[in-house]
């Protein structure tokens, strides 16, 4: 039963805004409370503040979103760039609330990572890169799971994915088009000076952890497009699964092929 919705806009666009708005009218219409906030100002959304958050926005405004929003599922209305993570479009909102009220829906459920450094720990719902604070200058790193090391050498960066992140900037990268119903870790090297090397596939149950050395640049690291620490070298950045999780609500099966060949024109 849903009785209140939280609408999310990219705060960037006045049109989006006024999507938003055309949005919380129709649900005022069929009695749901509803809030309108631009991304920029959302704090944490659980359970006990929506039944539904709709993001209207791309495939970066709701992984953004998706940082903020705890068990609560995500309807995505594109407007944007890119719309992978996306259920509907502005002009067929309408059609898929109604669907959504009447009970003709299911959960997409999307694991994320915990990515802790230090002391501080950040969620992912795409990937976690590590990249050369400099760009001219490359990192000396290794590549551990479970404590034992899978590779060290030279690179400009590694992006480790979930499969959500796996059709976004990793496969941009040159990583492999995985199933979203795999549940895995990717890990993607960039440039790396060693130039038969291959993107690496875990299980998710994996820790994984990355360790900067003294012999290369100092990096940085950025979590689904977000520059959110500099990096010590020697001290290892820890990547798992994360006990929290994206919930997406879809109305038609999610065709992960068609949305795949539309994005890369096969």
């Amino acid at each position: 039963m849903i009785s209140k919705a939280i609408i999310i806009y990219k705060h960037t666009s006045k049109e989006a805004e006024q999507i938003g708005k055309s949005i919380g009218e129709y649900l005022i219409l069929k009695n749901i409370d509803i809030e309108l906030i631009s991304l920029n100002k959302v704090n944490l959304i659980d359970k006990n503040q929506a039944d539904l958050v709709i993001v209207i926005g791309g495939d970066g405004t709701i992984v953004r979103a998706s940082h903020k929003i705890n068990e609560v599922p995500i309807l995505g209305i594109k407007f944007g760039t890119l719309g992978f993570l996306c259920e509907a479009l502005p002009e067929n909102f309408k059609i898929v609330i109604d669907k959504i009220l009447s009970g003709n829906y299911y959960l997409d459920v999307r694991s994320m990572l915990n990515v802790k450094y230090m002391e501080e720990k950040y969620y992912a719902l795409n990937e976690a890169l590590i990249t050369s604070s400099s760009p001219s200058k490359v990192l000396s790193l290794s590549l551990l799971k479970n404590g034992n090391i899978v590779y060290k050498g030279r690179a400009d960066g590694i992006i480790v994915s979930t499969t959500t992140g796996a059709s976004a900037y990793a496969l941009s990268a040159g990583g492999a088009i995985i199933d979203p119903w795999l549940e895995a870790i990717e890990a993607i090297f960039i440039c790396p000076l060693t130039v038969a090397l291959r993107p690496f596939i875990f299980p998710l149950s994996s820790k994984i952890e990355i360790i900067l050395h003294e012999d290369g640049q100092n990096g940085i690291l950025i979590i689904d497009g977000d520059e959110v620490c500099k990096l010590r070298n020697g001290v290892p950045i820890t990547i798992e699964k994360s006990e929290k999780s994206t919930i997406f609500i879809r109305i038609e099966p999610y065709d992960f092929y068609s949305r795949i060949k539309n994005k890369l024109t096969l």
